[in-house]
């Protein structure tokens, strides 16, 4: 699962299972884009996309060569 989500300091950032540290990004968009590289290397992958109260803006679950 990759997790995309909006830290209190405005910044978004991008969590995957295999790094320790998270990738922080200034827009949604480049943090989107970022989860997208990252979940299809580790197909089936979730990507959950979430705001700063943890709510959920967008699941997909990435998972065979028909998503590309």
């Amino acid at each position: 699962m990759v997790h995309v989500d909006l830290n209190s300091r405005g910044q978004w950032e991008v969590a995957m299972p295999e790094a320790s540290e998270r990738i922080r990004c200034e827009t949604l968009e480049a943090a989107t884009s970022v989860a997208y590289l990252c979940a299809e290397r580790s197909r089936p992958c979730e990507l959950v996309v979430r705001d700063a109260y943890h709510r959920v803006l967008q699941r997909e679950l990435i998972d065979n060569q028909a998503d590309r």
